[in-house]
């Protein structure tokens, strides 16, 4: 019985290994897919689709990881994945991922409840990725075109409007976007936006990001 507890015991050990591998892996393809783009040897389409793929494999493998336990502070610490791999730390905040406020399940609405864990970390993944991909397109001048940033925001629109747990239409971060892509729906597709429009969006961008980040922690999801 013992041998077979021991056996037990060290291939989860084995697996935890494993994943953390697979962690790494992703958080160091993310950091040098980041640099390709912000160095102009991707286009944007090409980045929004392979950032979203590996946002979601990063968040399915620590939720995989936490379930035994995982301490993702030690895990950054003990690799110096900050410092080695900052293009990859800024997409995911890495460094501000702590202090996860749990409430109980009665406060939790139903909406978010009725919804798998895999299905809630994909969706996600989804909004996070585009809030991430629309920073990156506002401060990288070139990028900060109409037919890339009014997409980027009609999808989250509707990732916002559909998320579990938050307001739908009266979520007051659905309600920016929104506003955001009337103003600019109707301007040539080819047209930059100017620098002050840029730079207005990209605050109210990280102001979203935040928002969306603190109601994730408080629906303890």
């Amino acid at each position: 019985m013992k041998v077979a507890e021991k056996a037990k015991e060290r291939q989860r050990g084995n697996n935890q290994l494993s994943l953390e591998g697979e962690l790494y892996a992703c958080i160091a393809t993310l950091d040098m897919l980041s640099s390709s783009y912000e160095n102009g040897l991707i286009d944007a389409i090409t980045y929004q689709k392979q950032l979203e793929w590996h946002i979601k494999q990063i968040i399915n493998v620590r939720s995989k990881l936490e379930s035994k336990g995982f301490d993702l502070k030690k895990f950054l610490e003990e690799n110096g994945i900050l410092e080695k791999y900052p293009y990859a730390s800024s997409r995911l905040r890495l460094a501000a991922s702590d202090g996860v406020t749990v409430r109980s399940e009665d406060e939790i609405p139903m909406e978010a409840l009725r919804v798998s864990p895999s299905a809630l970390a994909s969706r996600t993944a989804d909004v996070i990725s585009n809030l991430i991909t629309l920073i990156d397109s506002l401060q990288l001048t070139d990028y900060a075109r109409i037919d890339i940033i009014v997409p980027l925001l009609d999808e989250l629109a509707l990732q916002l409007e559909k998320f579990p747990g938050l307001e739908g239409e009266n979520y007051w971060v659905y309600k920016e976007v929104v506003d955001w892509r009337n103003r600019l729906k109707d301007l040539p597709p080819d047209l930059v936006l100017d620098q002050e429009d840029a730079k207005k969006m990209e605050y109210d961008a990280y102001r979203w990001y935040r928002d969306f980040k603190q109601r994730l922690k408080d629906l303890s999801l």
